[in-house]
């Protein structure tokens, strides 16, 4: 059976490059103990006996292991019951799985996440997990999720993360961490939150301390008063646990913004409001859609005329809780969007025919099947401030609709309704699909704008174009005009350039700050895709991800976590000059470590 070569970087068994692979397989037959190898610049030293890899630059040894794949998927379980690495607390580094729920990705609970991935490391592939009163069949070669009851089945997925800690963490918990920093006192501030970190942090932290001391009361600093009071202390953890995605956080950010100028004390009434019909209910983790309508109807009782009162009776007259099923837990963040004004955009296929007419008449007797058109499609999405057609043209674009070089579409096709941002749709677009749909990957036949606008529709909807046209190049792919027009239709469809609105470069601009992520400089990053900016110390670089110090206030120490290129967004301070030339090629593939800012205090 094939092994592999895995090294523990944060507490996640990651695999090690191909050149180290061979190098270890040679010394593993040979029975040799050590041998050294130079990558990138830098020196490394394998001793198998003793189980490490020493990186000779800094001196710093890392654990080694040999395993088959199957080896690698147990022990991913073994890990979580028996931590091997001194970063490790309560919770375990595994995969999380997410199902798709009224428009977006939704956790699930750690604890069915947990029997989901032990049960597939066993090797199964169809079993049944229960959660409350509600049954659901698994099948993880389809990756669905089956409610027996109601028969519904939605589609999950897994996603590399921590399990295990915030989500099961509650206003409780929040209001603890902030009395003890607030020291009797109703408000905190920058200094003094600095102050009371400082009393466990390592003193060469303290350059790392400050500035994330400084980004997150930032964002918790909703009157812009530089003070932040235990409401709104919270409200930032409560996002941090519950929100989709930053953007999303943001957006309700900016509605609550408005909303404390009318009415100062609407935030802290929404938490009580929430955490009142959560005692109420059957869950302690969330509301179901008949708590929600109680809490609305409780609203819109009281004699009081506050602006929520208002909120609530909108919720019920626009039935806005017949959107979510019986078995689904609507979060913290889930309720006030809903509460807010939730809205939903329409997502509409625009379709081109680059035969302009021709296909209809002469598809057949050219390519061997009829078509009404060749297409070229964009996305369009329909937002309150402008509408917005995103294609891929060799670069990617967002365009006015219609406005295109391809002038108008022959048909609008309406694929459904999102509640993305538009901002967040661009940062997914700019920052992984662009890496993706290049310039030099562009292929008329197998990487064409379709291909494209499958994978930004699952991303808005969780669900493909229509296979007429996503498909249609795999119908003409093998025919002698198709090949003969391959080249030309390649130069024409992958060259555009000069059009108006955004668009995605030639990845220089991601290459430069990626030259400036060297060991030892201060960078912001997210840990996941669209997720909130974080402040990191690089400690290590490969060609696909660094690793980076930062700093958990929850578990109350700095922790290292291992961060994708595509989701460093910003080099904050320079390496010292000293470090300029240290990449490491340590890391191969993405690495989560332990818990950043949202798991506690």
């Amino acid at each position: 059976m094939e092994h592999t070569w895995e090294v523990l970087l944060g507490k996640e068994w990651r695999p090690l490059g191909t050149q180290e692979t061979k190098l270890l397989e040679d010394l593993h037959r040979t029975g040799r103990r050590t041998a050294s190898i130079t990558l990138r610049g830098q020196e490394y030293n394998f001793d198998l006996a003793a189980g490490y890899q020493t990186n000779l630059s800094t001196g710093r040894p890392r654990r080694i292991r040999r395993v088959t794949p199957h080896q690698t998927a147990l022990q991913q379980i073994e890990d979580a019951e028996n931590p091997v690495c001194e970063y490790v607390e309560e919770a375990s580094n595994q995969r999380c799985v997410e199902v798709w729920l009224a428009g977006d990705w939704k956790r699930l609970p750690n604890s069915e996440s947990m029997e989901i991935a032990r049960r597939q490391a066993a090797g199964e592939s169809h079993f049944e997990v229960v959660r409350d009163k509600f049954r659901y069949q698994i099948d993880l070669k389809n990756m669905t999720q089956t409610n027996v009851a109601s028969n519904r089945t939605r589609i999950i997925r897994f996603m590399s993360s921590q399990v295990g800690n915030g989500p099961d963490m509650g206003f409780g918990e929040f209001r603890e961490a902030f009395h003890r920093v607030a020291q009797k006192e109703k408000y905190v501030h920058e200094e003094q939150v600095t102050r009371s970190c400082m009393a466990w942090a390592d003193p060469d932290d303290i350059s790392l301390l400050t500035p994330t001391v400084k980004a997150m009361l930032k964002e918790m600093d909703l009157r812009g008063t530089q003070k932040v009071d235990m409401t709104q202390w919270n409200h930032y953890w409560a996002l941090e646990r519950d929100s989709p995605s930053f953007h999303a956080g943001r957006d309700v950010n900016e509605k609550l913004r408005e909303a404390l100028v009318k009415d100062p004390q609407v935030l802290g009434r929404m938490q009580m409001h929430f955490d009142t019909a959560v005692g109420e209910g059957s869950s302690k983790a969330g509301l179901s859609k008949d708590d929600l309508q109680r809490a609305c109807k409780r609203l819109v009782g009281t004699p009081q005329e506050v602006i929520e009162k208002q909120w609530a009776a909108e919720v019920l007259e626009q039935d806005e809780a017949s959107e979510f099923a019986d078995d689904y837990e609507l979060t913290y963040y889930d309720f006030l969007n809903v509460m807010l004004g939730r809205k939903r955009f329409k997502v509409t296929l625009y379709m081109y025919d680059i035969s302009d007419g021709r296909a209809q008449a002469w598809s057949w007797l050219l390519l061997g099947k009829q078509f009404k058109g060749i297409w070229h499609t964009g996305v369009v999405v329909e937002w309150p401030d402008r509408s917005a057609e995103f294609w891929y043209g060799g670069r990617l674009f967002e365009s006015k609709p219609g406005t295109t070089p391809f002038g108008e579409p022959v048909e609008k096709r309406t694929l459904g309704y999102t509640y993305k941002l538009r901002e967040e749709v661009w940062a997914h677009v700019s920052k992984f699909l662009a890496v993706e749909f290049t310039h030099e990957r562009y292929d008329v036949l197998t990487h064409n704008c379709n291909h494209f606008s499958d994978r930004l529709s699952m991303f808005l909807r969780n669900e493909h174009i229509p296979d007429e046209i996503r498909l249609q190049p795999d119908m003409v792919m093998n025919s002698l005009v198709a090949r003969a027009l391959r080249p030309l239709l390649n130069h024409w469809l992958g060259n555009f350039g000069g059009v108006e609105g955004r668009a995605t470069d030639d990845g220089s601009a991601a290459r430069k700050l990626w030259e400036g992520v060297m060991p030892g400089a201060l960078i912001e990053f997210s840990k996941e895709e669209l997720g909130r900016p974080l402040v990191g110390r690089v400690t290590y670089v490969s060609d696909a991800e660094c690793a980076v110090a930062c700093v958990d206030f929850w578990a109350r120490k700095t922790i290292e976590r291992c961060v994708p290129r595509q989701l460093v967004t910003d080099v904050l301070a320079p390496a010292p000059a000293s470090s300029t030339s240290r990449r490491t090629s340590e890391v191969q593939g993405p690495i989560v470590s332990d818990g950043w800012l949202c798991k506690g205090m």
